[in-house]
């Protein structure tokens, strides 16, 4: 699975992206780029940048931005596209499984 297939089906699933499981689940470190490199520009969609706050824990405050995919008009096209992408890696998944019960 590419790392544009991974983002499709995690965001495609409803939930939102920071940075902190950004890098735990995809090995991302600079979210912003990745999203708009990866999902933005290739499917032409808009995701929705939430802005958050919290603390370090050394009680220092920091900011950081959550992604998410939202479901409109605009972004039909494009949603329609990164569901063609996930079903695309689904289906030759599926023929390496196949493949490797032959063997």
């Amino acid at each position: 699975m590419t790392r544009q297939q991974a983002l499709a089906t995690y965001l495609l699933s409803g939930k939102s992206l920071s940075i902190r499981n950004a890098y735990a689940y995809f090995g991302i470190s600079n979210l912003s780029r990745e999203m708009i490199r990866l999902i933005e520009k290739p499917f032409k969609i808009q995701l929705t940048r939430k802005w958050m706050q919290g603390r370090t824990k050394y009680g220092m405050p920091c900011k950081w931005v959550e992604y998410s995919l939202s479901n409109t008009k605009l972004n039909a096209a494009g949603i329609k596209a990164l569901k063609q992408l996930v079903s695309k890696r689904e289906i030759t998944q599926k023929k390496v499984v196949k493949m490797k019960g032959k063997v």
